[in-house]
C-alpha cells in the first residue's frame, strides 16, 4: 500500500474554509438563481397571458367583421414591443367550423412562421423553447369563441437579465472567498504557532537526548491535552533511564559470573557431548548386530525346516531299506538250505521291487527339497542380481516356511503371471516376504484360527508391485505411523526385537532401491504397497 501524502495543519485549514465557504456560497446562488429563474418566468407568463387577451380584445372587431387587413396594420403598431417575435389571429368558420388563418404580426428582421392551427391545445398554456415563449388564446365575443390568437415572445431580454444577475453573484462570491481567506490565514496562525513551539520542543528532546525538559502549557484544550501528555511520556521514559543505569550496573555484577559459571557448563556440556557420540555409536553397533541377529534367526528357522522336511522322506527310504536288507537275509537263509523255491523267489523279488521304488521315490524328493532349500538359502545370503521365475521363486519361499506354517490353518493366495521372469536381488526379496508372512501369522493373525494372506505381484514398465494384505487384526494410527521405526514390537517381553518391519523397510529402500507404504485400521487388516526397480525378462517360447 502506498504511503499517504503529506500536508500541513495550515494549508489543511485554509482548504477547508475556503472548500466551505465556496460550496455554502454556490449552494446559496444555485438554490436562489432557481428560484429567481422560476419567479422570473412565472411574471412573464402572467404578462404574456395578459397581453395576448388585450390583443384578441382588440381584434375581435376586426374579425366579425372579416376585415384582414385593418387587423395587420393594427398589429403593425406592435412593433414597439421588442420582445414580441411573432402573432397570429385565427378566425372560426361559422358555416363549418373550422379554424382559418386570418392575419399575423412578424418582428422587423425576422421571417414569418408556420401557423400553430394544429397546436391549439398543446400551445393552450405557456410552452418555453430554447429562446422563445409560445401561448395561444382563445377571442371570445359577448361569451362565443369567434377565433385564437397565438403570440410568440423572445427570452434574451430575460437571459440578459439572468447573466447580470450571475455576474453580480460571482463577483460576490470571489469578494466573500478573499474574506474568508483572511480569516483563515488568521486562524491557522493561532492554531499552528502552538503547535510549532511543541514541535520544537519535541526535536529538542530527540537530538539532545535531555529528558529533563518539560514542554510548556497551552491555551487551546486539545493542544494543553497533548502537551501533559507528552510530558508525562517524558517522565515515565526519565525514570526508565534511571532504572535502566541501575539495572545496567547489577547487569555488569552479574556477567562476570555468568562467565565464569558457562565456562563450568560448557566444559561439561563438552564432555557429555563425547560420552552421548560414544553411546549412540554404540547403540549403533547393537543395532547393526541385532538386524544380522534377526537374519541368521531367519536362516536357523529355515535350517530347521529343511531338517523337518528332508527328515520324513529319508525316514521312509531308510524304513524300506532296512525291510529290503531283511528280505535279502530271508532269501540267503533259505538259499543256503537248498529250500528255495519259485514261490520264494517271485515274492523276494516283488518285494524288492517295491522298497527298491519306495527308496527311489522318497530320495528323489529328498534331493528336490534339499535342492530347493539350497537355493532359498543361497538366496538369502546373496545380493547379487540373478534372473528367475517369480512364481517358482515364491513358491521355494513358501516351502521353506512350511515347518511353521503347517500347525495353522491360514491360507495364502498367490497372484502372479506364471510365466513372468525379472532380474533382481533374490536375497532381499526373501527376506522381504518371510518377514511379512511370519509379521501376519505371529501378530496379525494373533487369536485368528483361518487368516487369509494374498500376495500380489505385477510388472508394469520397468518396475515391479507387490501388494501384500492380510485380513488380520491390522494395527491402531498410532502404532502404523512409526511400524517402520526400529524396537517397535506388540511382543516386547516375549521374544520380538522390534526388528522385522525395520529390516523389510531397508531392504526395500536401500537393497533394491524401491519404496514401501503401508494402509490399515484396527480390526480390518493391513496393506503394504512395494514398488521395486526391475528388469523383466521375456519369456522365451
Amino acid at each position: 500500500m502506498p504511503p499517504k501524502a503529506m500536508s500541513s495543519i495550515r494549508s489543511n485549514v485554509i482548504f477547508m474554509v475556503l472548500v466551505i465557504s465556496t460550496v455554502s456560497l454556490i449552494l446559496a446562488f444555485v438554490i436562489n438563481g432557481v428560484f429567481e429563474v422560476k419567479q422570473q418566468k412565472s411574471t412573464l407568463a402572467s404578462q404574456a397571458k395578459s397581453f395576448a387577451d388585450i390583443i384578441g380584445f382588440s381584434a375581435s372587431t376586426n374579425l366579425l367583421f372579416g376585415d384582414p387587413v385593418s387587423e395587420n396594420a393594427r398589429l403593425t403598431t406592435l412593433e414597439i414591443d421588442k420582445n414580441i417575435e411573432n402573432i397570429h389571429i385565427y378566425r372560426i368558420n361559422e358555416e363549418n367550423g373550422k379554424v382559418e388563418f386570418f392575419a399575423s404580426y412578424n418582428k422587423v428582421n425576422t421571417p414569418p412562421i408556420p401557423t400553430k392551427i394544429n397546436k391549439l391545445k398543446e400551445l393552450s398554456d405557456v410552452t418555453y423553447s430554447d429562446n422563445y415563449l409560445e401561448l395561444i388564446r382563445g377571442i371570445n365575443f359577448e361569451g362565443n369563441e369567434i377565433g385564437y390568437i397565438y403570440v410568440r415572445f423572445s427570452l434574451a431580454q430575460l437571459k440578459e437579465q439572468l447573466y447580470s444577475t450571475l455576474y453580480l453573484k460571482l463577483l460576490v462570491l470571489l469578494i466573500s472567498l478573499g474574506i474568508a481567506l483572511v480569516l483563515a490565514l488568521r486562524l491557522q496562525n493561532s492554531l499552528t504557532k502552538p503547535i510549532k513551539e511543541l514541535v520544537e520542543v519535541f526535536k529538542y528532546v530527540s537530538k539532545e537526548k535531555d529528558y529533563s525538559v518539560r514542554a510548556p502549557k497551552q491555551s487551546l484544550i486539545e493542544l494543553n491535552a497533548l502537551s501533559t501528555s507528552f510530558n508525562t511520556m517524558l517522565d515515565r521514559i526519565q525514570a526508565y533511564l534511571e532504572k535502566q543505569a541501575e539495572a545496567e550496573k547489577q547487569i555488569r555484577k552479574l556477567n562476570q559470573s555468568l562467565e565464569d559459571k558457562v565456562g563450568q557448563r560448557t566444559d561439561a556440556l563438552k564432555d557429555a557431548n563425547v560420552e552421548l557420540m560414544s553411546t549412540l555409536e554404540t547403540l549403533h553397533q547393537y543395532q547393526n548386530q541385532l538386524v544380522e541377529t534377526e537374519k541368521m534367526a531367519s536362516l536357523g528357522d529355515m535350517v530347521a525346516g529343511i531338517a523337518h522336511e528332508v527328515n520324513t522322506p529319508i525316514g521312509l527310504g531308510v524304513t524300506a531299506s532296512t525291510l529290503l536288507m531283511d528280505r535279502i537275509k530271508d532269501i540267503r537263509e533259505v538259499l543256503d538250505n537248498k529250500k528255495l523255491t519259485a514261490g520264494h523267489l517271485d515274492r523276494f523279488l516283488t518285494e524288492g521291487h517295491e522298497n527298491l521304488n519306495i527308496i527311489y521315490r522318497n530320495l528323489n524328493r529328498a534331493a528336490e527339497l534339499i535342492s530347493s532349500f539350497k537355493q532359498v538359502a543361497v538366496d538369502q545370503s546373496s545380493e547379487n542380481d540373478r534372473v528367475f521365475l517369480l512364481s517358482e521363486f515364491l513358491k521355494d519361499v513358501l516351502l521353506s516356511l512350511r515347518p511353521k506354517l503347517k500347525h495353522h490353518e491360514h491360507i495364502i493366495n498367490v497372484e502372479c503371471d506364471e510365466k513372468l521372469t525379472i532380474e533382481s536381488k533374490p536375497g532381499p526379496l526373501n527376506q522381504i516376504f518371510i518377514n511379512l508372512i511370519m509379521n501376519s501369522v505371529i501378530h496379525g493373525f494373533e487369536f485368528i484360527e483361518k487368516g487369509t494372506i494374498t500376495i500380489s505381484m505385477e510388472a508394469t514398465g520397468n518396475r515391479l508391485k507387490i501388494l501384500y494384505r492380510d485380513n488380520g487384526k491390522g494395527v491402531n494410527e498410532q502404532l502404523r505411523k512409526k511400524i517402520f521405526d526400529p524396537f517397535v514390537t506388540t511382543k516386547r517381553g516375549e521374544g520380538g526385537s522390534g526388528l522385522g518391519m525395520h529390516l523389510v523397510y531397508n531392504l526395500v529402500t536401500q537393497a533394491l532401491g524401491g519404496n514401501i507404504t503401508v494402509a490399515s485400521e484396527e480390526g480390518k487388516g493391513i496393506e503394504f504397497d512395494i514398488s521395486i526397480p526391475v528388469n523383466v525378462k521375456k519369456v522365451v517360447v
